[in-house]
């Protein structure tokens, strides 16, 4: 699932940052070598950051809700 689709920065690139020491939005932008647009995928970052979704847990549903 595309987390930002601005930067086509999905589920798996945001784990992979965090799983790299990535612990904010800037981190995962930086980690992927991109820079902020719109700012619509904020949140759902934040969320995944936040709520230790980049280990190898599902996604909650609401994630993926809010990102549709």
């Amino acid at each position: 699932m595309y987390v930002c689709v601005c930067n086509a920065i999905n589920c798996k690139t945001v784990r992979k940052a965090a799983e790299g020491g990535a612990k904010s939005i800037s981190g995962v932008f930086k980690h992927a070598g991109k820079q902020p647009q719109c700012g619509r995928c904020f949140p759902t970052m934040r969320e995944m950051i936040g709520a230790g979704c980049c280990n190898d847990e599902p996604v909650p549903a609401g994630l993926i809700a809010a990102a549709e």
